[in-house]
């Protein structure tokens, strides 16, 4: 909620007074403000994939695949196990606009897929400076499942019109998901009233 109000904050409120909102107010409030803001997590999320490699930081210690849990294509992520599930069990009209965002986020993952990636991991991909890559011993890689930042830094890295141009798609709609959240909140349920 502080990403909704930020900038839009009532003089007497900062964003540390934060308070559970009154769904009562208003019809299907509750599931609209869920399906909206599950898909503006999704959008605005950091969450990659990595592994960190055996013996390090003790030996003796297992490698770790680390994978992307807020992937929409990958079905065992936690996104798909349980956050998708609960949009899907809503009528669409509810959040159209969250059903849109999810839509074009899964679009680059298919494009990510279909034209980039091939459905393979990608070794060396000019990443190693990241945080994610920089501290261990072996090579940046990328996979099916990586995470937005992965890919739009890979985008970025290698001027990628394609999924630079998706990537605005998603910029618009979560502009447009992050307005609908802010008139529910404040308009409809009189969040600051």
């Amino acid at each position: 909620m502080t990403k909704v109000f930020n900038g839009k904050y009532p003089l007497w409120a900062n964003q540390f007074d934060l308070w559970m909102p009154d769904f009562n107010a208003s019809p299907n409030a509750a599931e609209r403000f869920y399906a909206l803001s599950f898909a503006f997590g999704l959008a605005e999320n950091r969450c990659v994939a990595t592994k960190f490699e055996a013996n390090n930081p003790v030996a003796g210690a297992p490698e770790v695949l680390v994978e992307n849990p807020l992937c929409p294509t990958l079905i065992r992520s936690f996104w798909s196990s349980t956050l998708q599930p609960f949009l899907d069990s809503l009528p669409h009209d509810t959040a159209p606009e969250a059903q849109v965002l999810v839509k074009k986020i899964r679009t680059l993952y298919e494009l990510w897929n279909r034209d980039y990636c091939h459905g393979q991991w990608l070794d060396e991909v000019g990443l190693k400076e990241e945080a994610y890559f920089r501290y261990f011993a072996y090579k940046d890689f990328l996979t099916p499942h990586s995470g937005l930042i992965q890919i739009r830094k890979y985008a970025d890295t290698h001027r990628e019109a394609a999924l630079l141009a998706a990537f605005e798609d998603i910029l618009a709609a979560t502009r447009a998901v992050r307005e609908a959240l802010y008139t529910l909140l404040v308009e409809k349920l009189g969040y600051f009233q």
